[in-house]
């Protein structure tokens, strides 16, 4: 009878640990993306092409410059290609210098290591002076994917600084299924638990400055929960950087397991939009 008992315990202490693993791959595990279609925010008012930067205007009153490597800037529907996506997101006041956080991803050093046939980059311009309306970059970003087949959907990457650090990782907590990793420098965003347990199978790199007062205070708690629970993220915090953004030679403390140096933002990037 006790034997029967302590069986009867077993089993069921073996099924609450399956249940208990599931629960826990469920939650960390990524649903695809469902693009939305929205005339609005395909269609252009405006557009030209430099021979670097397509620049489009919608009658949303969104604009924004996209990054398309050479190989496919003809052979947009090309969907063999698997692009990632980098978008980045600008700081208040900075329409008029939104490009140069586009820059360098754009680098010829970069886009050779990001992925095997580079990786597009989309450069944002708030429609004021700082973003608002996640619902509504949400839509610019997908109707971005539908027009440019050769991007994969399941490989976005989000990039801000300063207001755009705090308003990406708003966008990636109210659209949790869209973004695969983000970078947040200077940002003050401060996330929920029902938030944060939306965005673990999201990759955050966080980083931030103790003498950068008044954002520091907001943002430090969001990026350590993040490089804590979710996904393969990472929390840097400086001293004195004041107000940055994050480079691509940043460190994150941690050594790399091949190399006898520590890991760069650039490295974990590559990891996370490889894996």
């Amino acid at each position: 009878m006790i034997r029967r008992k302590q069986i009867i315990t077993l089993s069921a202490l073996i099924f609450l640990l399956f249940c208990i693993i599931f629960v826990i791959k469920s939650i960390y595990t990524r649903k695809p993306l469902k693009l939305t279609y929205d005339a609005a925010y395909y269609w252009t008012t405006s557009s030209y092409d430099d021979g670097k930067w397509f620049f489009e205007e919608l009658p949303t009153g969104h604009k924004y410059f996209l990054y398309i490597p050479e190989k496919y800037r003809e052979d947009k529907d090309n969907e063999q290609a698997k692009l990632p996506l980098i978008v980045t997101f600008h700081g208040s006041d900075e329409k008029g210098a939104a490009v140069k956080y586009g820059r360098f991803f754009v680098d010829k050093e970069f886009q050779e290591k990001i992925y095997p046939e580079g990786a597009a980059v989309l450069v944002t311009m708030s429609r004021i002076n700082y973003y608002t309306d996640p619902a509504s970059m949400s839509l610019l970003i997908q109707n971005v994917l539908l027009k440019n087949k050769c991007i994969d959907p399941s490989k976005i990457v989000g990039y801000g600084f300063s207001q755009g650090a705090k308003y990406v990782v708003e966008l990636a907590c109210k659209e949790p299924r869209l973004f695969k990793a983000v970078v947040s420098g200077s940002g003050f965003y401060q996330i929920t638990i029902p938030e944060l347990i939306s965005v673990l199978p999201v990759s955050f790199y966080s980083a931030i400055s103790e003498n950068d007062k008044g954002i520091f205070e907001q943002g430090y708690k969001t990026g350590k929960l993040c490089g804590f629970w979710c996904r393969d993220s990472r929390y840097v915090q400086y001293k004195s950087r004041w107000h940055f953004y994050v480079e691509l030679k940043d460190e994150t403390g941690k050594k790399l397991k091949t190399e006898d140096r520590n890991e760069t933002m650039q490295d974990w990037l590559i990891k996370v939009v490889n894996k």
